[in-house]
């Protein structure tokens, strides 16, 4: 779609396959442990340090892999009802996987965790833990020491303008949207580099694009983000 063109308003639905996820530096040694981890099983810790796209490629995995089942933080909840309803969940999946709320956790959603990882050892189920977390918000200490031992799988933001294009481009293209060069220019000159940040943006710019139905230009990306 070029500057003069208007989008179409209906919507597809998004399927964000494996096969679309963008490879570069920061991602190449955690897509070399999920391989392996996918292959020969065990407990993964997926993690990064600042916002890298791991709930993205989480969704990207259950596409290829239907047998990959998830759970999710349950807000106010005791240990024992969290643990209980994950299990029930999880129960028909051969491969788990947790995606958690950066920071530290509850203790009942802690002491969950740590229990599901015990269940997953007994019952021999690989089980994927995303989670954004330095190693001091690690509480209480039955969790601390099981995270601690655990293999590790670590991304990292794309470092370089053509990485993150390309993330950006992606990102865009699972919404139906061939985002102009024109308004990356801006988005990478004028905002933060960070992932959090250009994704917030892309998706900002593409609602207003359908809400708007204005001609698409460098002007009114600038506009639209106030820059």
């Amino acid at each position: 779609m070029t500057s003069q063109q208007q989008r179409l308003l209906f919507t597809l639905p998004v399927t964000p396959g494996y096969h679309t996820w963008v490879h570069h530096q920061g991602t190449a040694d955690a897509c070399t442990k999920l391989l392996i981890w996918l292959k020969s099983g065990g407990i993964l810790w997926l993690k990064s340090d600042v916002p890298a796209g791991k709930s993205h490629l989480l969704r990207a995995l259950f596409e290829e892999y239907p047998k990959m089942g998830s759970v999710k933080f349950q807000v106010e909840q005791a240990a024992l009802e969290q643990i209980a309803a994950w299990l029930e969940r999880l129960e028909q999946y051969s491969y788990w996987s947790i995606d958690l709320p950066a920071g530290q956790l509850p203790r009942e959603t802690a002491m969950a965790l740590f229990h599901l990882i015990e269940r997953a050892k007994i019952m021999g189920r690989p089980l994927l833990i995303v989670w954004r977390c330095f190693d001091n918000a690690l509480h209480p200490a039955e969790l601390a020491s099981r995270m601690r031992m655990m293999e590790r799988a670590c991304i990292h933001p794309p470092e370089s303008d053509d990485d993150l294009r390309c993330v950006l481009k992606a990102a865009a293209q699972q919404l139906c949207w061939d985002i102009p060069d024109q308004f990356l220019k801006v988005m990478l000159m004028h905002l933060p580099r960070d992932l959090d940040t250009q994704l917030s943006a892309l998706h900002y710019l593409e609602a207003a694009s359908q809400t708007e139905r204005s001609r698409m230009t460098q002007a009114w990306a600038r506009q639209k983000l106030n820059v």
